[in-house]
């Protein structure tokens, strides 16, 4: 019987070392080029690669969990169903309050570009003025940064959508009249949809942006100390900047 028992007490210590192995990522889809999916249906982009290089410094299998949206990733986040959110992320005061943020990549965003279907309105110079159209209909990523943003500007009308490419569709088929969106997508966007003409936002200093954080529970202190040293060195070799540059972020 004693023996019974330890083996099974071993048998449990093995299969929750395995466990502990795994490195639970969270990230949503259709965001290129930080997240897609290729042919294959295989997650690929900067984000991606990023989260295998980090898998490989803290000795765990990389896993990922894809949740959809940016709400479901937060409640994720807090509820410890995953271990950590990469999913370009703009780091942010009110951010830094809810979760740790370790920086990893990008510029600090003093605009925002403001999307139009053909052409800008001649009427339109600044977002206040979207307030006072009555088809002023304002497409936004729910719980995105963009969308914080534009709902801390009184009387614009916001239509939430789940993924940045929905808020695109929403302009070509007349939907919305405009959309505000990560700065880095804008390139990945004309290309594939040149119709499209920007107007670039500016932004309060309390409304900025410090570049994109890996979002981590303020409650899991060992991992965040792991993931800043293996950022760190992996800045250090030059790695981040080789994966800028395959994903053509350089400059962004």
């Amino acid at each position: 019987m004693l023996n019974y028992l330890m083996c099974m007490m071993c048998s449990l210590a093995l299969t929750n070392s395995l466990w502990a192995t795994d490195w639970v990522v969270g990230t949503t889809s259709a965001y290129a080029p930080f997240v897609s999916l290729d042919e294959q249906g295989q997650y690929v982009g900067f984000d991606i690669d990023i989260a295998e290089e980090l898998a490989k410094k803290l000795g765990r299998s990389l896993v990922i969990k894809d949740l959809g949206s940016m709400p479901a990733l937060l409640l994720a986040l807090k509820q410890n169903k995953i271990d950590t959110l990469i999913w370009a992320i703009s780091i942010t005061e009110e951010r830094q309050k809810q979760m740790e943020m370790i920086y990893y990549q990008g510029e600090k965003v003093t605009s925002l570009p403001l999307l139009f279907w053909k052409q800008i309105p001649p009427h339109i110079a600044s977002i206040e003025s979207m307030a006072n159209q009555p088809n002023g209909v304002i497409s936004v990523e729910a719980g995105s940064f963009q969308e914080n943003f534009l709902l801390s500007v009184p009387g614009l009308k916001l239509k939430q959508v789940d993924k940045v490419m929905d808020a695109v569709l929403e302009l070509k088929y007349g939907k919305s009249l405009a959309t505000l969106v990560d700065p880095s997508l804008v390139s990945t966007i004309l290309e594939k949809f040149p119709e499209i003409k920007v107007l670039n936002i500016p932004l309060p200093p309390s409304a900025q942006a410090l570049g994109n954080g890996i979002c981590i529970n303020k409650n899991n202190q060992a991992l965040i100390a792991q993931v800043k040293q293996a950022i760190e060195e992996l800045r250090s070799t030059g790695k981040i900047a080789e994966l800028e540059k395959k994903w053509n972020l350089t400059g962004k």
